[in-house]
């Protein structure tokens, strides 16, 4: 049905003095009908609220406006600290010419130059070498054509690593270092002989390496002892005490009956805390009974 514009001027006329249209309406009596019909409470008086609700709205504000995103901004992190520490753990055991290598020794140089203390260098320095013997002995156990390739260059590594030692070892500080070298060096030395069978030119290369283990256990032992005659302490003579019985017993088990004199008399000058001749001696002993190449 379609109302005209004369259709509502009529309805208007007809209902003019309605009293619904009256100005009269009472909007208290309205508002509790409508209220009581509806379920609505009557009373209108205006509403105050408590510390309470204020303290659930900001919490409830906190968690959905702001919490949110930031946790969205903590998985993201998180997700990217797990695929750093992963590729962490994952270049540690690296090898030369593998993926994650490059990071392994960049990772290696930061923690040097973050090192507090020389007793921490000498640690890292060691645990290195450590690092580029395996590396190296695992590359001439391979029979794959990459990781040959990649030997020689494991070796220059070492060597390099090695040299690192001997320069650090000429600095006044060189003492935790030389002591940390004297505990491993015949690690070192047993490392490098359990290579296996290798060719002409990687065994020449293995023959350099072993020359510049044995100078820098040396050289070690020779900054042990000067040490140890300057400010003789209690730590320095355990240490050295520990370096020479290991030097006497791998020299005595080269030696033969004709050396035992040598021998004994190496023992006396130790006694004696003549370290630097009792070291000396031995390795005059070991000289005797090394083949020559």
């Amino acid at each position: 049905m379609k109302f005209h514009d004369e259709d509502i001027k009529q309805l208007f006329a007809k209902v003019k003095n309605d009293e619904v249209f009256r100005c009269d309406f009472d909007s208290e009596k309205s508002w509790k009908q409508v209220a009581t019909y509806c379920g609505f409470s009557e009373d209108v008086s205006e509403l105050k609220h408590t510390w309470r609700d204020w303290l659930e709205f900001y919490i409830w504000q906190f968690t959905h406006v702001i919490a949110k995103p930031l946790a969205v901004g903590s998985v993201s992190f998180a997700i990217l600290v797990l695929g750093f520490v992963s590729s962490v753990n994952a270049s540690l055991s690296a090898l030369p010419g593998e993926r994650f290598y490059g990071l392994k020794t960049n990772i290696e140089k930061v923690q040097l130059a973050i090192a507090s203390s020389n007793g921490q260098r000498a640690k890292l320095h060691v645990e290195f070498t450590n690092r580029r013997l395996e590396e190296m002995i695992e590359l001439a156990a391979s029979t794959k054509q990459t990781d040959i390739a990649e030997f020689p260059l494991a070796v220059d590594r070492l060597k390099k690593e090695v040299s690192d030692i001997q320069n650090e070892l000429t600095l006044e500080k060189g003492t935790e270092l030389a002591q940390a070298v004297g505990r491993k060096a015949d690690q070192y030395a047993n490392t490098v002989s359990s290579t296996p069978k290798l060719s002409a030119d990687a065994t020449k290369k293995m023959n350099e390496v072993k020359q510049i283990l044995n100078e820098t256990k040396d050289q070690a032992v020779d900054v042990m002892i000067t040490s140890h005659e300057q400010t003789l302490t209690p730590e320095s003579s355990h240490e050295l005490e520990l370096t020479f019985e290991k030097e006497y017993a791998r020299v005595s088990a080269l030696s033969q009956i004709k050396d035992i004199k040598d021998l004994n008399i190496t023992k006396k000058l130790q006694e004696q805390g003549l370290y630097r001749r009792a070291f000396q001696l031995l390795k005059e002993i070991e000289l005797r009974n090394t083949p020559q190449e």
